[in-house]
């Protein structure tokens, strides 16, 4: 009785084996968790793109969807925590395009779009301005569009880049440092204090 269970098991062992095997031939696999995303950018991002191209020149780098984290650090001597507090919350936020200078890749501003509303004639704000006006970052928010008017786009952009970043304030809850990153070549970037309140009240 034994042998025949034992027959039994080998008997549907090779039978599962067959199954994969034809399941194989005829084309069946796995499916696939990753798919390559085209394009990168969507119409809005690729037009504001090649306005900022046609702008700028090659007098800057665009860097296009960078994490704010890849921007701003947070200060090493917060405890775990607060660190891991911080690094949640900065985690949100991301810059459309990131505006650099050439050869050192300091960032100088940056520029995001929002989603077009019927009911909103200007894009609307979140931490992420409030963080970028402490540490001396522009930030220029635009509505996402087709298309959009050159002459507008530089005017604001121009203005960004022309404005002197404010010297340090002193802000309660919040601490400026600078530190070199080998992520952004030998630019500083920007270090917050996690218990800085980011979102609009």
């Amino acid at each position: 009785m034994g042998h025949f269970h034992v027959l039994i098991g080998l008997g549907g062992i090779v039978l599962l084996a067959v199954l994969i095997e034809l399941a194989r031939a005829l084309g069946w696999r796995r499916p696939r968790p990753y798919i390559l995303r085209t394009p990168l950018l969507d119409v809005p991002e690729r037009a504001l793109l090649a306005v900022l191209e046609h702008i700028l020149g090659a007098d800057y780098r665009l860097l296009v969807r960078v994490r704010a984290s890849e921007v701003l650090d947070i200060a090493p001597r917060l405890r775990r925590r607060q660190r891991e507090r911080a690094a949640d919350r900065l985690e949100r936020y991301r810059f459309d395009v990131l505006i650099c200078e050439r050869e050192t890749l300091i960032p100088r501003c940056a520029v995001n779009l929002a989603p077009r509303r019927l009911w909103r004639k200007t894009p609307g704000t979140d931490g992420l301005d409030r963080l970028c006006k402490a540490v001396g970052l522009p930030l220029v928010r635009l509505i996402e569009q087709p298309h959009y008017a050159i002459a507008e786009v530089e005017s604001r952009v121009r203005e960004a880049l022309s404005a002197s970043a404010p010297p340090a304030q002193s802000v309660p809850g919040l601490e400026i440092e600078l530190t070199k990153s080998p992520a952004l070549d030998d630019g500083p970037r920007f270090r917050i204090d996690p218990d800085l309140d980011l979102d609009d009240p």
